[in-house]
């Protein structure tokens, strides 16, 4: 058997105060942290890095808003990838992944734009900033996981 799988392992959605409003996870081996701890961390997370590459961006104007495409997509280490998506809103979609699976970017804006604006923009039961609680949209969100080609079980 293929010992490096890609893998899908959680998404995270944000509203623009750091509230995770859903979570879902596939293929975790472990947890360190409590949910809320671990939320917590990520957020923080790409906080401080949307920050740092904000201010590293050509040109020196950290105070004027990135355009659109720029700024913070995606990060790996060893053991994970983190992939990024932030509307202008501030929702912002994450995924984790195996570091070997390549940027979901636009997997990221798919989500975005066919799953969370029709299941829980459209959905007048559904109050926005809450926690998603749409069956519709946690059902399609995991049918478009679990058909991507980096989706695999343990």
């Amino acid at each position: 058997t293929d010992k490096c799988v890609s893998m899908i392992y959680c998404f995270y959605l944000f509203n623009r105060d750091g509230v995770c409003l859903y979570y879902e996870e596939w293929n975790r081996q472990k947890k360190l942290m409590s949910q809320a701890e671990e939320q917590k961390l990520i957020f923080g997370l790409l906080f401080s890095l949307k920050a740092t590459v904000t201010q590293m961006r050509p040109g020196g104007d950290a105070t004027g808003p990135a355009r659109p495409g720029e700024g913070l997509h995606c990060f790996s280490t060893s053991s994970y990838k983190l992939h990024y998506f932030e509307t202008p809103t501030g929702l912002r979609f994450v995924l984790l992944t195996d570091p070997t699976v390549p940027s979901l970017k636009e997997c990221l804006k798919q989500m975005y734009s066919h799953i969370y604006v029709e299941y829980v923009v459209k959905n007048p039961l559904q109050p926005m900033g809450t926690p998603v609680t749409s069956t519709y949209f946690v059902q399609s969100l995991n049918k478009y996981i679990r058909g991507l080609p980096y989706f695999r079980s343990t």
